[in-house]
C-alpha cells in the first residue's frame, strides 16, 4: 500500500528582496513498510522535504498525500490532529524536556491526547520497555547518555502507534558505536510492527539499514 504520494512539490523561502526555491518540483512514492533513506548535501532540500511531509510546514505547490490524506490541503488544527494520530518524530537534537523524567518525556503526547494518567503511564512502560531503557524511567535527560537520550525520543515517536516514523539525522550527534545501536532498534521496529521510516541522513551508514537510498540535490529526487 502507498503511504506516502508527492506530485510536483514546490516551496521557496524569501531571503533579503529575492526568493529562493529549495523544493522545485519533487515526485516522491513509498510504501508501507519501507525504511527509506534520503540523502544530500546540506541546502538539497531534504529537511525541508520531511517537514512538509510531516506538516510542520506548508507548501506552496503540488499535493501531498499520506494515507490517502491529502495533507496540503488541511487545516491548522487538522494537521496537528492528523500528526497526533499517524506521524511519529525523531530528531537529531532529542527535543526532550530537561525538567521531565524518562517516562514523563514519553508520555507526554498522550496528555495532549487527553489520556488518563494510569493508561499513559502503562502505555508508556511497554515503550521504554520497548527501547531497553526499563532501569531509567526516573532519570532526567542529564542523567542519560546521547544514546540513551535518542532511545527516549524514540519511545515517545512510538506512543501513538504512528504508520509513520519521520527521523531527521537521528544519528547525528552519536558516536559510530551507538548510531549503530539506535540504527538497529529503528531497523529491528521496522521490519516487526511494518513501521514506514523516512530518514534524512549524511550519514552512510544510514544507508545500509535501508531497503532504498533517494537522492536529493538542488531541490529535486535523483
Amino acid at each position: 500500500m502507498e503511504i506516502v504520494k508527492c506530485t510536483e512539490v514546490r516551496k521557496k523561502f524569501k531571503i533579503a528582496d529575492d526568493y529562493f526555491e529549495i523544493l522545485k518540483g519533487v515526485n516522491l512514492s513509498i510504501n508501507e513498510g519501507e525504511f527509506v533513506s534520503i540523502i544530500g548535501e546540506s541546502g538539497s532540500g531534504k529537511s525541508t522535504l520531511l517537514n512538509i511531509l510531516g506538516g510542520l510546514m506548508p507548501v506552496d505547490n503540488g499535493e501531498i498525500l499520506i494515507l490517502n490524506e491529502r495533507v496540503d490541503e488541511l487545516s491548522e488544527n487538522e494537521l496537528a490532529l492528523f500528526r497526533k494520530e499517524h506521524i511519529g518524530f525523531i530528531f537529531q537534537s532529542y527535543n526532550l524536556l530537561p525538567q521531565l523524567t524518562t517516562i514523563e518525556n514519553v508520555e507526554m503526547p498522550l496528555i495532549f491526547s487527553g489520556v488518563p494518567k494510569a493508561k499513559r503511564r502503562t502505555i508508556a512502560m511497554e515503550m521504554i520497555e520497548r527501547v531497553g531503557l526499563i532501569d531509567r524511567i526516573n532519570n532526567k535527560p542529564s542523567e542519560l547518555s546521547g544514546g540513551q537520550q535518542q532511545r527516549v525520543s524514540i519511545a515517545r515517536a512510538l506512543i501513538n502507534n504512528p504508520k509513520l516514523i519521520l527521523a531527521d539525522e537521528p544519528t547525528g550527534n552519536l558516536d559510530s558505536k551507538t548510531s549503530i545501536e539506535i540504527l538497529d532498534l529503528l531497523k529491528e521496529l521496522n521490519d516487526t510492527y511494518n513501521m514506514t521510516f523516512i530518514v534524512v541522513t549524511h550519514s552512510q551508514i544510514v544507508n545500509e539499514y535501508a531497503n532504498r537510498v533517494i537522492k536529493m540535490k538542488d531541490g529535486l529526487i535523483y
